[in-house]
C-alpha cells in the first residue's frame, strides 16, 4: 500500500490565514464592545459584567453547539483501506507490568487483532516480568505478533520512541498501560483515516471506571477523576467539530500515521523537548501536547472519533486516592501553562488553523480561575444599578451551577447513586483554581507526578537484546488458565463486548474487519 502524501504547509498561506483569524476576533471584540457600551449606557459596572460574562460563557454556548454538530468518521465503502490485522501496530509503554491493569490492557488490545503489539518497559527485571505476562496471551491471539522491549530509564517518550522503531505498519496506535479498549476500538479509529487522507492524528472519547466497594471518601475521588475526563470529552468533541482543533489528543489512547511519528524531526523533538526559551528540560510529561502541536504545525488534520466503539476506559482517583489525584492535577495544570503558551507564542500554528480554539481553548485557559471569576461576576452584577438584584443574582447563581452540571451530566445520568458527590465536585472546581495558580508558579517542575519513576529507575538493569515472542510452542496449562482468567477483568460493558471471544479462541483475519 503506497503511503499517503504528506501535507504541504505554505508559510505565506498560513500567514494570511492567521491574519484573517486575528482580524475576525478583533472585529468580534469591537462589536461586543459597542453593544455593551450601548446596552450599559456606559455604566462601568454593568459594562464590566457584560464583558466578563461574555468572555467566560461565549465558549460554553459555542461548544454546546459544536458538541451536537459533531459527526464521527464512518466508512465510505465496504472496501476498507486500513484493516487492524494488516495495517496497525500498537505500542504500550509501561513501568508496572506487575499491575493487573497492564494485563487487562494488553488483552483488550489483542482482542482488536492488530498486526503487532509492542510492549516497552524499563530495565531487565521488568522486561522479564512483561515477557511472562505477554506469554499467557500470545498463544490465544496467534494472528498478532508480540514484541517485548525496554528502555534504560523510566521515560515515556523514550519508551514510545523505541516502540515506534519496531513498527512497520502505516498506522501506529498508542495506549497507556492503565487503559482498556473494546474489541472494535481499532477499526473505529481507522475510519477517521479512511474518511480523510489528510488526517494524521486521531483521538478518542474516554470514560473512567466506577470502582465498586469504595468508602464514601474514596468514592468522591473516583467521581472527581471521572468528571475530569468527561469534561474533556465535552470540550474535545465540541472544538474538533467547530474548527478541527483540540486542546490535546490524550496520550491515553491515540493513533498516528507512521510518516508523521517516524519523521526524524518529530522524534528528535519528542525525545529532547526543552521549554522556557530552551533553558529548562528535557520534558518527560506533556508528550501528548507535543504530538498535537507537531501535527498541526505539519499541516495534518486532527480527528476525534467519539463513538461507543472508540470509548477508552481507565481508572482514576482510586489507587492512593487523594494524594495521587492531586499530584496528577498539578502535573496536568503545569502542562496547560507550558503547552498553551507555547502554542500561542512560540509555535503559533494555531493562529492560522484553529480560529475557534484561539479563544475557546488557548486564551481562556489562561484566565479560567473560577474561584476569582465567579465571585467577581456576582459582585459586578450586585454593583450594577441597572440590574434588579432580587432577580439577577439568583438567576446568575443558578446559571453558574447549570454550567457546572452540563459537562458532567452524562456521568450522573449513568450513576445517579453518586449524586450526593455533586457538592464535592463543585467545591473541587473552585479548589482547582488554587491548583492552577500553584502550577503557574511551579511551571518549571516537569516531574511525572503521580508515579514514582525514581523507584523504577533504581530497578533498571543493563539493557539486554530485544526479545520478540514468537509462537513456537503451545503454552502450559497454567499459562492458559491464567490468561483465560483475565477475560473477566473488564467493566460490565467491555465484558459484554468481549463475550464472543471469552473462550480464548483466536479470531481469523476474515472475521475482523521547542516550547516557549
Amino acid at each position: 500500500m503506497s503511503p499517503m502524501p504528506m501535507p504541504v504547509v505554505s508559510r505565506r498561506l498560513r500567514f494570511f490565514k492567521a491574519l484573517r483569524n486575528i482580524l475576525l476576533w478583533c472585529g468580534v471584540v469591537a462589536a461586543f464592545h459597542f453593544i455593551f457600551a450601548y446596552v450599559s449606557e456606559n455604566e462601568p459596572f454593568l459594562h464590566a459584567f457584560l464583558a466578563l460574562f461574555t468572555w467566560r460563557y461565549l465558549r460554553l454556548i459555542g461548544n454546546i453547539i459544536g458538541f451536537y454538530y459533531y459527526r464521527p468518521a464512518i466508512p465510505l465503502s465496504n472496501r476498507l483501506r486500513y484493516i487492524p490485522f494488516r495495517d496497525v501496530t500498537v505500542v504500550i509503554p509501561t513501568v508496572d507490568p506487575n499491575d493487573k491493569n497492564f494485563t487487562e490492557c494488553v488483552e483488550s488490545v489483542a482482542f482488536n487483532r492488530p498486526a503487532k503489539i509492542v510492549v516497552v518497559t524499563v530495565g531487565q527485571s521488568l522486561h522479564t516480568v512483561a515477557q511472562a505476562k505477554v506469554n499467557a496471551l500470545r498463544y490465544r491471539f496467534r494472528d498478532t505478533q508480540f514484541v517485548v522491549d525496554h528502555s534504560n530509564v523510566a521515560n515515556k517518550r523514550h519508551q514510545i520512541a523505541k516502540g515506534i522503531s519496531k513498527a512497520a505498519t502505516p498506522i501506529i496506535t498508542f495506549i497507556d498501560d492503565t487503559a482498556v479498549w473494546g474489541p472494535n476500538m481499532l477499526q473505529s479509529i481507522l475510519y477517521a483515516f479512511e474518511e480523510d487522507p489528510h488526517v494524521g492524528l486521531v483521538g478518542t472519547n474516554k470514560w473512567v471506571r466506577r470502582v465498586s466497594g469504595l468508602s464514601p471518601w474514596a468514592r468522591i475521588w473516583n467521581v472527581l477523576g471521572a468528571t475530569y475526563l468527561i469534561r474533556h470529552n465535552f470540550e474535545i468533541r465540541a472544538t474538533n467539530a467547530i474548527d478541527g482543533g483540540i486542546f490535546v489528543v490524550s496520550g491515553r489512547t491515540y493513533a498516528m500515521r507512521a510518516e508523521l511519528c517516524k519523521d526524524p524531526e518529530f522524534l528528535a523533538g519528542y525525545t529532547n523537548e526543552m521549554f522556557f526559551f530552551g533553558l529548562l528540560g528535557p520534558l518527560n510529561p506533556d508528550d501528548d501536547n507535543y504530538n498535537t502541536r507537531f501535527a498541526v504545525r505539519r499541516g495534518w488534520k486532527i480527528k476525534i472519533q467519539y463513538t461507543p466503539e472508540s470509548e477508552m476506559i481507565t481508572t482514576i482517583g482510586v489507587t492512593n486516592g487523594m494524594g495521587k489525584f492531586l499530584s496528577q492535577c498539578c502535573r496536568w495544570a503545569r502542562t496547560t501553562w507550558r503547552s498553551n503558551v507555547c502554542s500561542l507564542i512560540t509555535d503559533r500554528s494555531i493562529w492560522a488553523e484553529q480560529w475557534w480554539c484561539i479563544y475557546a481553548v488557548y486564551l481562556t485557559s489562561l484566565t479560567n480561575f473560577a474561584l476569582i471569576i465567579d465571585p467577581l461576576l456576582i459582585t459586578l452584577a450586585a454593583m450594577a444599578p441597572a440590574l434588579p438584584n432580587a432577580i439577577t443574582l439568583p438567576c446568575l447563581v443558578g446559571w453558574i451551577l447549570f454550567t457546572k452540571v452540563i459537562k458532567v451530566f452524562p456521568y450522573y445520568r449513568m450513576h445517579p447513586q453518586d449524586l450526593w458527590t455533586f457538592p464535592a465536585y463543585v467545591g473541587f472546581a473552585y479548589f482547582h483554581s488554587l491548583i492552577k495558580f500553584w502550577a503557574l508558579v511551579t511551571f518549571w517542575d516537569c516531574a511525572w507526578s503521580g508515579r514514582k519513576l525514581e523507584d523504577v529507575n533504581k530497578q533498571a538493569a543493563n539493557p539486554p537484546q530485544s526479545i520478540e515472542l514468537r509462537n513456537l510452542s503451545p503454552p502450559t496449562d497454567n499459562a492458559v488458565a491464567s490468561s483465560n482468567g483475565h477475560t473477566n477483568g473488564h467493566t460490565n460493558d467491555l465484558c459484554q463486548q468481549h463475550s464472543g471471544h471469552s473462550s480464548g479462541s483466536a479470531v481469523t483475519p476474515g472475521q475482523q474487519q521547542q516550547l516557549w
